[in-house]
């Protein structure tokens, strides 16, 4: 079977070849460096098909080769970053900054047809040696660490796949970058004496509340657990009703689910409640779990907390809390402690509100405990169920 025929035409012009071929009004243009005919057909039959698809999309419409970086960052902020819990619009942000200072005013908000996978190397590698984070000496002259690079990488991935379904692209250019080796932080799993110190260090009961609190559920910090309101509790269920979707307010996975609380949660629950529920701030109550309950000038006696880290993290220090230990690692404390001890993953999964059980398992390979039954005599219960 003989070679097709290939749409278009061919202009030799000089050392090169070029080629002409019209789709609906359309015209696509591209030189080859050669002076053979047949390797310049050669080279615009494998083309073909991509060209074909293309100028088929530009003549519905679908694609004016206009579309800029600025344009999808614009969509993207508008469209899906809104719609985002407010720690992740954060992380995102300090992505984006950086990403967007990079395509337009480095590269001049290039076209996004034009953007290939040479750009977003070049990109990591620009990335490598701008930071704004970091306060000790010579930091910002530091290069950023591989985990940094790899969050920016998938960032971008994602802008590029909103302009892939938008059908400005035909694919994602990051989709062929590898994301740089790194190591996975080490989280710091306080010991139970270390947990012990830190509620003894916090300075006043709001904060040590929000300690156990954290320290006894695993619930997000400030997504989650300064989002509950009064009506979320169920003190004689002992159950915490973590909503999403209230008020505009999202949790991480978008899902509303119930958290039990410990004999200690439900007892500093009920002390809480005695405490906070029913003062008066300006004739009304507060209906947050965590309130102001003085007015100053950034806040109104009453309204929600916003952020409670840096009272949790003086008080980390007085205790003398490792070094790189965060509140988010309290979330990690729980899981490792309830699957050390033996409880179910699938109800773990739920209670964290984890989307897949793979990221509640991988919690496994911080504590050693589950290990012990490998060497221990197995109990009469496990000899009874046979599972010894």
């Amino acid at each position: 079977m003989g070679r097709s025929r290939v749409p278009g035409s061919f202009d030799e012009r000089g050392n090169s070849i070029r080629w002409s071929v019209d789709l609906g009004g359309k015209t696509h243009r591209e030189t080859f460096r050669t002076t053979s005919m047949r390797e310049a057909k050669a080279a615009a039959q494998a083309k073909y098909p991509a060209v074909q698809k293309r100028l088929e999309r530009l003549a519905r419409g679908m694609l004016d080769g206009t579309q800029r970086w600025s344009d999808l960052s614009k969509h993207y902020r508008a469209t899906v970053l809104s719609t985002l819990t407010d720690g992740t619009i954060r992380s995102y942000e300090d992505s984006l900054k950086f990403i967007d200072e990079f395509f337009i005013e480095v590269l001049g908000n290039p076209t996004l047809e034009s953007i290939r996978p040479s750009h977003i190397h070049e990109y990591l590698d620009w990335r490598r040696v701008h930071r704004a984070q970091g306060s000790g000496p010579g930091s910002k002259d530091r290069p950023l660490g591989g985990r940094t690079i790899g969050k920016d990488l998938a960032v971008l991935g994602r802008l590029l796949n909103i302009a892939v379904e938008l059908e400005w692209l035909d694919a994602n250019p990051a989709a062929r970058v590898k994301p740089p080796k790194a190591d996975a932080r080490q989280y710091v799993i306080l010991s139970d004496e270390q947990f012990e110190n830190l509620l003894a260090a916090c300075p006043d009961p709001m904060t040590k509340f929000f300690v156990v609190l954290l320290g006894e559920t695993g619930i997000r910090s400030e997504s989650e657990g300064l989002h509950i309101q009064w009506d979320d509790i169920d003190l004689d269920g002992g159950f915490i009703e973590i909503v999403s979707g209230r008020g505009g307010h999202r949790t991480k996975s978008g899902k509303s689910r119930w958290v039990p609380m410990t004999p200690r949660l439900k007892a500093a629950m009920q002390q809480h409640f005695q405490t906070y529920r029913f003062n008066q701030y300006d004739g009304a109550t507060s209906p947050w779990l965590f309130h102001h309950a003085l007015s100053r000038r950034h806040h109104r006696a009453g309204n929600r907390i916003g952020s409670l880290r840096r009272s949790v993290m003086d008080a980390a220090k007085t205790a003398k809390i490792p070094e790189g230990w965060t509140q988010h690692d309290l979330r990690h404390r729980r899981v490792t402690t309830w699957l050390a001890e033996g409880k179910s993953p699938v109800l773990v999964k739920e209670v964290m509100g984890h989307s897949d059980l793979r990221t509640t398992m991988a919690y496994t390979h911080l504590s050693r405990e589950h290990l012990r039954v490998l060497v221990e005599a197995p109990t009469r219960e496990q000899l009874k169920a046979g599972l010894a």
